[in-house]
């Protein structure tokens, strides 16, 4: 019996929420007011909270952007030229067109930080690889793709492992910056040889499987397009439509 297709769970198609985040970046050059950006990225709170992320969201917003944000604001308020002096020490002061400059780019790099780190919270990668390459993605630049971003996790899995494997064995793993010294070399050899393993077995893997035979291929996830999809992609269109006329006209 031939196997049936793994159908996505999630009610929205990972390409409709890429249409959405890009329609919410686009949306804040367009129209360049700082408020605006900040409601836009309310916005991005609140599909945080529905899709209960909301937590990790803003923990990982945090570690990642918001000292950037801060540095980029205060370098933009202290030496922005402007004429209106709020504060003034020495030969630093602190100017309100530099304020309202601060403001804008630092509330764009948190929409756009916000859109990306949100998406891949959301999205499950391997749908969302399964829509590119529906939609005609090579599927050796998608295995590329899910690779690459599995590295990572993959590598910290196999550390804290040997870590462990080192602390059973009696070598010292925590403590001073020496000692930490001492135990990454005795971790970094089995990691380095343990990942070059993984990929030779991969490779074989993936040609026992066909990967490279020059037929069709087969998926064993498939992910719909919904009326869900469709209007969403919908309002987005209107949205992006609406907010270019605001800008026109008002």
């Amino acid at each position: 019996m031939d196997k049936q297709p793994i159908t996505q769970n999630k009610v929205i198609n990972p390409i409709t929420q890429l249409i959405a985040i890009t329609v919410f970046i686009a949306s804040i050059f367009i129209i360049p007011s700082y408020l605006f950006s900040l409601s836009v990225f309310g916005v991005l709170l609140l599909i945080s909270i529905y899709y209960r992320v909301f937590t990790s969201f803003i923990s990982t917003l945090s570690k990642t952007l918001l000292i950037l944000i801060i540095m980029m604001f205060a370098m933009q308020a202290l030496f922005y030229p402007g004429e209106e002096i709020l504060w003034s020490v020495w030969i630093f002061s602190i100017k309100l067109e530099g304020i309202i400059h601060a403001l804008q780019l630092s509330s764009k790099l948190l929409v756009i930080g916000g859109s990306i780190l949100l998406f891949f919270k959301v999205v499950d990668i391997r749908e969302f690889l399964a829509s590119l390459e529906k939609i005609g993605l090579s599927p050796k630049l998608s295995y590329v793709i899910l690779s690459t971003l599995q590295v990572i996790p993959q590598m910290q899995k196999k550390s804290a492992i040997i870590l462990d494997t080192q602390r059973a064995r009696g070598v010292e793993t925590e403590g001073g910056l020496l000692i930490r010294a001492k135990a990454f070399i005795p971790t970094i050899g089995p990691l380095i040889l343990g990942s070059i393993v993984a990929i030779e077995e991969r490779a074989l893997t993936l040609e026992a499987r066909g990967f490279s035979a020059p037929v069709k291929k087969s998926r064993l996830m498939e992910v719909r397009k919904t009326k869900v999809d469709n209007f969403i992609r919908l309002f987005a269109l209107l949205y992006l439509v609406g907010v270019i006329v605001w800008r026109i006209f008002i």
